[in-house]
Order: C-alpha cells, then structure tokens, then sequence
C-alpha cells in the first residue's frame, strides 16, 4: 500500500486511491465535516429522484399531497443516514464492513452479499437515466449511451475516494446555480392542472402512504453507504456538526429535486422531461440535462466503489479496482434489461425490496453501535474488524436470527408488483413492511443480545447455529 508523502507541509496522496476495507489511521486522515454537505448532496442529482417525486402526480395525489410526502420520506431516511455517517470517523471502516461486530466476521457475509446486489441494482439504475438524459442531450442513440455512462462511472468510481469528493463539491456547487434557476422558471411559469388533488379521501391517503413509503425506502437505502465517505474525517471531530452537515445534504437534495418532479409532473402528464422542455428554454434544457448526466456519474460511482467495499468485506481475493470493474460490467449489463417501457414499475419494485433488508439489518447496526459499545467508545481496537480469528471471528447466530425474523416480519406488509402480502392488500397496495422488520429485528436482537453467563451463550449459539 502506497504511503502518503508529506510535500512542502502538506500532505500529498496518490490519484488512486490503494485503500481498500482496512482501517483508515490518524496519519491518513483528511478533510471536513462540512464535506459531508456536498457528498450527500450531490449523487441524489440526477433524473431518479426526480421520476420518483412525480409518482403521485398521475395517482391524484397533486402537488401538495406529493410535497408532504416527499418531505416525510425524506426526513426520516435522512436522519438514519446521517446517524450512520456519524459512525465514520469514529471507527475509520466502511459502513457494511462495521457489522462484523454484530453479525459475526463470517456471519456478516450474509448482509454484504445482499450489499453488493443493491449497489449493482442502483448501477444499473443510474445508468438507464443517465444514458436517457444523455440521448436527450446529444441526440445519439440509447444503447451507446448505455455503455458510455457506464464506463465513465467505472473510471470516476476506480479512483476513489478523493476524487469521488472532489466531484461531489463541484457538481454541488454547479447544481445550486441550475436548479436555483430551473426552480424559479418552475414559479414563474406556474404548475398544470394535476396540481390539484382528484382523488377520493379514502385513496388520497393511502395513495399518500404509498410514496412517502417509496421515497422513505430511496432515501433510507443510503444508510448502507453512509460511512464509506466519512471514515477519512478526523476521529477527534464533532459528531454533531458531522451528523447536521449530513442530513442537511442528503435532505435538501432528495427533497429538491423530488419536489421540482412533482411539478413538473404536474405540466407534462406524467413526464418531468417534457416539463422541463415546458418551463425551460433549449439552451438551458440542454444545461439542466448535462447536470443530470455528471449527478448519474456521480451516483454510479459512489454504488461501484461502496460495492467494492462490500465485495471486499466478503472476502474477495480481489483488488478494490478489480471489483469496482467487474460490477460495472455486470451492471451494465442489467442496465440494458432494465431500461424498457416497465422501467418505472421495475424502479418502484426495487426500491420496496431494497427495505426488507436495509432496515433489519440497520436495526441491528443501530443497537450494536449507540448501545452495545456507546456510540463507538466500546469497540477493541479498530483493527479487530480486519482479524479473522479476532473477538469477531466466526459467525454471531443471534443477530442472523434477529435480521431474518425481521425479514420475515416483513413478508405480510409486502405490497409490490411481484407479491402483496395479506396486510399489503388490506392497506390498499402500501408497503409499510419497513416499519416492520425495523421493529421486529431491533426487539430480537435487544432481546437476544441480553447478558448471558458464559455457559449460557455457548449453549445459545450452539443451539442456533444448529437451527
């Protein structure tokens, strides 16, 4: 591993980041919790959040209805996320690789596994929009557009975290000034007819349900990243400032450019695109629709590279830059199954089943790191999450059982397109089946992870690893 040099006082790191899941020490540390800020905002600026903000547009549930909804989502996922970026600098590891404590060296496999498939699912994601806003730019045709924003994502993502910084500043500072714009034309010009709410009472809340749950699952989905891009923070900084610079980035994006979709939903019927071209001249389309491709840049590399460190935490005799390679491609691949007519559907889809696996298992970090070991004070020596046959070796039978009875849990509140459970269909198609296994898995894991004597462990663990 290449060493940082020290160059007329300053520190000088390499263009390549050669840090993979280890810890990150005192001497490498850098940078500032108002970073945070920018690398929360800026991936959240490309066209998915806003299709999503508009979803309850065509439902009925107007622009207000929509904007509430919005909020609440956005408020809640916001500040678990924020909860979890606060847990890097303390421990300098990434975020999935933190769950060694709870779930066992060998055990937290399970979770990092299901890691990877979000980050390549959320790849292929930001590659169909962007390739979109890029055909729309361009004018060249989709498929090669595919392949391009892939690539481009894979170069951004192999050198790492630095440059993934770098870029989140000024892709932040860009965006402020063009949908600062876009949203005062939005004001100027006003919103359409679909504005106003037209459906039943009855439906309009649960319609209302319906995409607060969606956007909550969106937003909530970035607390598996959260501390990949904290860890390089000095350990002695202020957890509440990091927590507030945070939530505020990742809040104000998600929720901006939500809010701005649901308007221009409002004008185009159901297509935020054609409501740019609505309110916006050609020049600055063409403007707002290159802002977009940079934030699906932005997002893709951000999924690669946690996705690296998720494939690392699994033990794949990889390289950081291998790994970050070979999901591109596999999702690349995804990208160009994924980009039809049922694209929407398929996002929707993915979004609510990221949620049966991100919540327990967030229950679990949660109670591991606030209460077992105090907000990170408890832990042994961080290098303990790198040792195989350290405190955390083996697997942690408890909190697997904890995160799959909270799985479970969720299976009657389901409500997708693939399968709604009884109490889904009883809420009318709203999936609140995060709330659930959120519940459930923090209960058992609270409840399993009582104080045993050493003999009543051992006979715990024996007992379920045979289960």
């Amino acid at each position: 591993m290449k060493k940082d040099r020290a160059v007329s006082g300053r520190t000088e790191r390499p263009l390549t980041e050669h840090h993979g899941i280890d810890w990150v020490d005192d001497s490498r540390r850098h940078g500032r919790e108002r970073d945070q800020f920018s690398m929360r905002f800026a991936p959240v600026v490309y066209l998915a959040p806003v299709v999503l903000g508009g979803a309850g547009v065509p439902l009925g549930l107007g622009l207000v209805g929509s904007v509430t909804a919005i909020a609440a989502g956005n408020l809640l996922g916001s500040l678990a996320t924020a909860a979890c970026a606060v847990m890097g600098p303390r421990l300098g590891i990434p975020q999935v690789t933190m769950t060694r404590s709870a779930f066992g060296y060998r055990g937290n496999y399970v979770p990092a596994f299901l890691g990877i498939l979000l980050f390549i699912g959320y790849f292929s994601l930001g590659t169909v929009l962007g390739a979109r806003s890029l055909t729309n730019l361009t004018g060249l045709p989709y498929t090669p557009m595919i392949v391009v924003v892939a690539g481009l994502s894979v170069l951004i993502a192999v050198f790492g975290y630095d440059t993934l910084q770098a870029m989140g500043r000024w892709l932040t500072r860009a965006s402020l000034v063009v949908f600062g714009i876009v949203s005062i034309a939005v004001v100027v010009h006003g919103t359409g007819p679909a504005a106003t709410t037209n459906a039943s009472s009855g439906h309009s809340v649960t319609t209302w349900l319906l995409v607060c749950s969606v956007v909550f699952s969106y937003t909530v989905s970035w607390t598996i990243y959260a501390s990949d891009y904290s860890r390089y923070l000095p350990a002695n900084g202020r957890a509440r400032s990091m927590f507030l610079w945070a939530f505020g980035g990742l809040f104000s994006s998600a929720t901006w450019m939500m809010v701005l979709g649901a308007a221009l939903t409002t004008l185009a019927g159901g297509d935020p695109l054609a409501g740019l071209g609505v309110v916006l001249p050609a020049p600055l389309l063409k403007l707002v629709l290159a802002v977009f491709v940079a934030g699906a840049l932005s997002h893709n590399a951000v999924n690669l590279y946690s996705g690296a460190m998720a494939g690392l935490t699994c033990d794949l005799p990889l390289r950081r830059t291998t790994v970050v390679v070979a999901g591109g491609a596999v999702g690349c691949v995804l990208s160009l199954l994924l980009g039809g007519g049922n694209f929407q559907s398929h996002f929707n889809t993915f979004l609510l089943m990221v949620s049966y696996f991100v919540m327990p298992w967030l229950a679990i970090l949660l109670i591991d790191f606030y209460r077992t070991h105090q907000g990170g004070r408890g832990y042994p020596q961080p290098t303990a999450f790198q040792d195989r046959t350290g405190p955390y070796r083996g697997t942690r039978p408890r909190a697997l059982l904890a995160f799959f009875l909270g799985i479970g849990a969720s299976v009657p509140f389901m409500a997708t397109d693939v399968y709604t459970g009884p109490i889904g269909h009883l809420l009318g198609g709203v999936d609140v089946s995060y709330a659930a296994s959120f519940m459930v898995a923090a209960l058992a894991h609270e409840l399993l992870r009582a104080p045993h004597t050493d003999r009543e462990t051992a006979a715990v663990d024996s007992a379920l690893t045979t289960l």
